[in-house]
Order: structure tokens, then C-alpha cells, then sequence
């Protein structure tokens, strides 16, 4: 009768425990499937976000069609890819980025400061896009954050060094992209230096860049000052062979 009462208790023990432990399991999977869940919707809610920003008109006439497709396609990889930390950071820097751009895209002069934001936030989300392919530094003096220049006016240059330049070294060979916003004796100086190769823009760049020199050409019309690019050609630096592209404000 006590072997038999004692046999019951082991018996409940061990149902206890094992009960226990899948009350555990089913906690634990319950936080994970909150947390996914939590992630999805904040995901959800920043595209849906970007997705009313993208249908602005003022985006289609100022930003890069091409730089649209290539952000929404690495969103589409990141998420594929279930990168949940990289689709965020991404989502949230490109959302950044197009605000940015809206808020800017009907000013007819923005600070030297705010144009050095746009480089870099440009920069970053291509470096999320070919990561570890090139690095950049941005030299922007004090005493000219405030100085006022058209928005937008260093993309052309950038692209130019990023697919023209860098992205055609070999993979062992990291490029480097060097923004220099300076005093000129004419004004300003915009200098964008690469250490890239002399490869040829991806279809759709040759128009874009066309159109850069159109809006160069339609803006000196319109102001008295003028603004005169040099484009990008080989330097010697320091006995190293580099490419820049200039761009003189008046």
C-alpha cells in the first residue's frame, strides 16, 4: 500500500515537472512570437510610411528613380533574407533620407550642413547595399556650415564616383569616396575624389548625368551666380593615381 502510494507521488512529481517545463517552453515561445510579430508590424508601419512618401510628386522629380528601385529592392533582399536588424536600420535610414529630400526638394538653397547630411545619409545606404566595398569621409569646415548652396547639387558627383569608380575595383581592393566642401577664390568649391577604376555608368546613368549638366545649364540662367563643374578626371595625389570631379559656385 506505501510502495503504491509512493509510486502515485512519483508519478504527479514527475507529470508536474514535465508540465512545468512545456508551461516554460510554450512561455518562451510565446515571447518569441510576440517579438517577431512586434517586429513585422514596426516594419509594416515604416513601409507603409515610405510608401505615401514615394507617391509624393516632389520625390519623382528630385530623387534618382534609379537609387529608388536599388533601396526598394535591398529591403525586398533584407527581408527575404530574414535580416530583420539590417531591414530595419535600412527601412529607417532610407525613410530618413526621403524625408529629407521632401523637406528639401522645393528650397531653392539649403546650408552647406544640411547638404553634408544628405551626402552621408546617400553614402551609408549604399555602403548597406555593398557593404565593406568602400568607405567615405566628409571634410566640411566650421565656418561654412551655414553657407548656403542649391540642394542636391554633390549626387551627380557621388554617383559618378560610386559607379563609375569604386564599384568597378576588384573585391580585394576597398574603394575609398572623399567629400571635400571648401572656400574657392570664386565662392565654393564642392571636390569629390575617388580612388576608383574608369569603368562606364550602369544603364540609366548616362542620362542622369546628363541631366545633372541640364540643371547646372538652367540654374546659371536663372542666377547671377554661377556654377561651373570640372568633370571627373585622373590626379596625382601624394604619387597616387585618383579621380575627382569639382564643382565652382560663384
Amino acid at each position: 500500500m506505501i510502495f503504491s502510494w509512493v509510486i502515485g507521488v512519483f508519478i504527479l512529481v514527475v507529470l508536474a515537472v514535465s508540465g512545468y517545463r512545456l508551461y516554460q517552453e510554450r512561455a518562451a515561445l510565446m515571447t518569441e512570437v510576440a517579438a517577431q510579430r512586434t517586429l513585422v508590424s514596426q516594419q509594416c508601419e515604416q513601409i507603409a510610411e515610405m510608401n505615401i512618401m514615394l507617391k509624393m510628386k516632389v520625390l519623382q522629380a528630385r530623387l534618382n528613380p534609379h537609387f529608388l528601385f536599388n533601396s526598394l529592392n535591398a529591403i525586398q533582399y533584407f527581408i527575404t533574407a530574414d535580416d530583420k536588424k539590417a531591414s530595419l536600420q535600412y527601412i529607417s535610414r532610407f525613410a530618413g533620407f526621403l524625408r529629407k529630400t521632401i523637406h528639401f526638394g522645393d528650397e531653392l538653397a539649403i546650408h552647406l550642413q544640411d547638404e553634408a547630411e544628405l551626402i552621408k545619409d546617400y553614402l551609408v545606404l549604399e555602403q548597406f547595399r555593398f557593404p565593406d566595398r568602400f568607405e567615405y569621409e566628409i571634410d566640411l569646415p566650421e565656418e561654412l556650415h551655414l553657407e548656403r548652396i542649391p540642394p542636391f547639387l554633390t549626387h551627380g558627383l557621388l554617383e559618378e564616383a560610386l559607379y563609375k569608380g569604386v564599384l568597378h575595383l576588384g573585391k580585394e581592393e576597398k574603394g575609398k569616396i572623399a567629400v571635400v566642401l571648401r572656400a574657392h577664390a570664386e565662392g565654393l568649391a564642392l571636390e569629390v575624389t575617388d580612388n576608383g577604376a574608369s569603368g562606364t555608368f550602369v544603364q540609366g546613368m548616362e542620362e542622369r548625368a546628363a541631366l545633372f549638366s541640364r540643371r547646372i545649364q538652367l540654374f546659371n540662367e536663372q542666377h547671377h551666380r554661377k556654377i561651373r563643374l570640372e568633370h571627373r578626371k585622373e590626379v596625382m595625389e601624394g604619387g597616387i593615381a585618383l579621380n575627382r570631379a569639382v564643382i565652382i559656385i560663384g
